[in-house]
């Protein structure tokens, strides 16, 4: 039998019936359990911890001499990162320029 390769093909929301309620629902109810890529997800819980109590500490070290702070991402890097000085002495590194 000839086939024509040239039509669009029919997909899974092609075969369901989306023109009634029960049909839309069907659709709906199908694609819940897939991914972007297709893929069929199942759903994760997280754990019910409670981390309102718990702090953060480490330790602070102060910006070195060969170190800069990027104007546009607020990261420390050394003073080989720099690309550029704007015009109002803000300092840009390499990977926001």
């Amino acid at each position: 039998m000839a086939k024509d390769y040239d039509a669009p093909r029919a997909g899974v929301e092609d075969e369901l019936e989306t023109d009634s309620l029960e049909g839309l629902k069907s659709a709906e109810a199908s694609l819940d359990d897939m991914d972007d890529d297709g893929e069929i997800v199942e759903s994760f819980d997280l754990p019910t911890l409670d981390l309102s109590g718990e702090e953060l500490s480490g330790p602070v070290v102060p910006r070195r001499q060969d170190e800069f702070t990027c104007s546009s991402c607020f990261i420390v890097q050394r003073k080989n990162r720099i690309d550029h000085v704007e015009d109002d002495g803000s300092v840009i590194c390499q990977d926001c320029a």
